[in-house]
């Protein structure tokens, strides 16, 4: 009888491990785990830059299982321009989209630092624009989710 006892401890234990690297080989599938990002890199694409705009950075965030900053996927684009910037050049670069003037205050004036947002083929995008040092800098966030803005 204590030989049955001893024989039935080996298969808990020889379970227990098993299902615990299965549980860590789960985990570490959901935590590399990478989607694509073709659908999002369009939408931000499809913002022309305008002339004379220099692309200054590029960042691409894939779609993962966790997503712990809570912004994925996501595509960040900046430019700079040695002029200013106004409404009409933001509206022609979002394409005409309906924009919401995040600070209630850039529609009128020289955009030295405003923020629009919009919608566009079920994604959420944020334009910023700042001015300093004769440089301006236009940046486009676009996002599935995670703005908060009233845009329809």
């Amino acid at each position: 009888m204590n030989s049955n006892k001893k024989v039935n401890l080996k298969k808990v234990i020889l379970s227990a491990a098993i299902i615990l690297l299965t549980l860590a080989g789960v985990l570490v599938y959901a935590l590399s785990w990478q989607g694509d990002t073709k659908d999002i890199e369009a939408v931000a694409d499809s913002f022309k830059p305008l002339d004379g705009w220099q692309e200054a950075e590029r960042e691409v965030v894939t779609p993962k299982i966790i997503c712990l900053m809570g912004n994925c996927p996501e595509v960040y684009k900046s430019w700079k321009y040695r002029k200013s910037v106004d409404y009409d050049d933001i509206k022609k670069f979002a394409g005409y989209d309906e924009l919401l003037d995040v600070d209630d205050r850039c529609k009128n004036n020289n955009l030295n630092v405003c923020e629009f947002s919009g919608k566009r083929n079920g994604y959420q995008y944020r334009i910023h624009v700042s001015r300093r040092d004769d440089v301006t800098n236009v940046g486009l966030n676009v996002r599935k989710g995670g703005f908060v803005d009233n845009v329809n």
